[in-house]
């Protein structure tokens, strides 16, 4: 590899060397390959190093516009491959934070699978590893890598594990007690809400648009002991009697991970 890398060669290189590196034996290459794409995807459309470019004239913003706009088309006729490519970007606009949100956001968002948590997890454990070693890397920025996986690792197999209970805990009819089963929900709440509190029966969510916590929301043990405060949900709740209750659940974010807390507006439901 030349002294200065692109973001780009080290994954490209990382997939090609991947059968002869140490540590490999527990990563199919259709894990890690995944993982690089999905991470590609995550740092041209959700990171902000794609983010700053500036349209010269009116023109030229019309033009990209118009290509946008066909090549959206394209791609949900499936007449194209979502681009992944990083182009010449340097590695050194890299930062650990990028992993840290592509773990602990994007994948998580993606899925509730937690061996493909983990497969990913080990998969940027052994290319940071790799990047390492070809010396590309002017400073100490591997240990920074290292340490940002080291925390989010274990949050993002937490929160995958505790949004997939939660799902089937809410298809299972959310634990609503008989004397409420029937009733219509005088009130809904939905969106990005923070675990404010936790206590041996409920939760409490808070949303940064309120000034209210809502709550408390009943759970069983085995699910709370795998909530955190400051843990996202993405969640509907219903107001029944003086009992909330989640309706339905999306993924949760852990607290290591920002995640913007709001409510959504305009529901209209009644029951």
């Amino acid at each position: 590899m030349p002294d200065i890398c692109t973001l780009q060669e080290t994954m490209d290189h990382f997939i090609k060397k991947l059968p002869s590196l140490s540590g490999s034996d527990v990563i199919s290459s259709e894990t890690a390959e995944q993982c690089m794409e999905m991470l590609a995807q995550y740092l041209i459309h959700y990171s902000d190093l794609f983010q700053d470019t500036e349209m010269s004239d009116e023109e030229e913003f019309a033009e990209w516009e118009d290509n946008l706009e066909a090549h959206m088309i394209d791609l949900l006729e499936g007449d194209v491959e979502p681009s992944g490519d990083l182009g010449r970007l340097p590695l050194d606009q890299l930062d650990p934070e990028h992993v840290r949100d592509f773990l602990g956001w994007f994948v998580v968002r993606e899925s509730s699978d937690v061996e493909l948590i983990q497969g990913f997890a080990n998969v940027l454990q052994l290319w940071i590893e790799f990047i390492q070693s070809q010396h590309c890397w002017k400073n100490n920025e591997y240990v920074d890598f290292v340490e940002i996986l080291a925390e989010v690792r274990p949050e993002a197999e937490r929160v995958a594990r505790l949004s997939r209970v939660l799902f089937h805990f809410v298809r299972c009819g959310g634990g609503i007690a008989p004397r409420l089963r029937g009733k219509r929900f005088s009130r809904f709440v939905e969106g990005h809400g923070r675990v404010e509190s936790i206590d041996d029966v409920s939760i409490s969510l808070g949303f940064d648009s309120q000034n209210e916590i809502i709550g408390p929301i009943p759970l069983p043990k085995v699910i709370l002991d795998m909530v955190e405060v400051g843990d996202v949900c993405d969640v509907e709740l219903g107001l029944r009697g003086d009992t909330w209750m989640m309706v339905d659940i999306g993924p949760v974010y852990p607290a290591c991970v920002y995640v913007e807390v709001e409510e959504y507006q305009g529901l209209e439901k009644l029951s």
